[in-house]
């Protein structure tokens, strides 16, 4: 994740640290409290790149869906509308436990919504392994990227591991969220490398600042 300034690149796709489908999926702006954000989902094709990447759906859904996306352009904006709204809804269902706040009607009705949606498209499947969630593919489907991300959302607030999520206060706007796993709970960045570099950087320039007044 590279936060944007007046020359700063902006990478193509967002570092993958939620630990979470559904968190990651929430992760796709950045930073998320501010205006100037650079948004990653702007069109269909980009939603259809970032749920590969991510792992939500198949190199070869993504292609069909792809196809699917450009005979059926309108269909496909409403999918984007749609995927929108439930990262929205989902950033705020997560964040009201963070705040110990009751979550919204509006927002639990939209996980419910799509997650209808999702579960009618789900089955159990048996093989070596053991029996396993899986999707249909007896046809394209223009939002079948948000079945598995809905699915992980109501995973995580049902078995319990919301308790978990955090929110990165990196520069007070990163807004990015994460399952903290570790042994302590003592996480505190999304990314040490970015917002947990930053702040380590501030605060040694604030001790030499501190220093330097003491000595004047």
């Amino acid at each position: 994740m590279v936060r944007r300034g007046p020359s700063a690149a902006v990478p193509a796709l967002p570092h993958l640290v939620g630990g979470s489908l559904c968190l990651d999926f929430v992760n796709t702006v950045d930073p998320r409290h501010t205006t100037d954000r650079h948004e990653y989902l702007v069109s269909y094709s980009t939603l259809v790149t970032w749920s590969a990447y991510a792992g939500a759906i198949t190199t070869q859904d993504a292609r069909r869906m792809r196809e699917l996306g450009r005979r059926l352009p309108v269909e496909a904006h409403e999918v984007l509308s749609r995927a929108i709204k439930l990262r929205e809804s989902l950033y705020r269902l997560f964040s009201s436990g963070l705040k110990q706040a009751k979550p919204s009607p509006g927002d639990i009705r939209c996980l419910n919504r799509e997650l209808s949606h999702a579960l009618a498209e789900a089955s159990v499947a048996f093989s070596a392994k053991g029996p396993s969630w899986v999707w249909a593919a007896s046809r394209p489907s223009l939002d079948r990227m948000l079945w598995p991300i809905v699915r992980s959302a109501a995973d995580l607030l049902v078995e319990g591991r919301a308790t978990k999520v955090r929110e990165c206060p990196g520069d007070e706007t990163c807004g990015w969220l994460f399952l903290d796993l570790s042994k302590n709970s003592t996480r505190r960045w999304c990314e040490m490398r970015t917002c947990g570099n930053r702040a380590k950087a501030r605060r040694h320039y604030a001790r030499i600042l501190g220093s330097s007044n003491l000595a004047t």
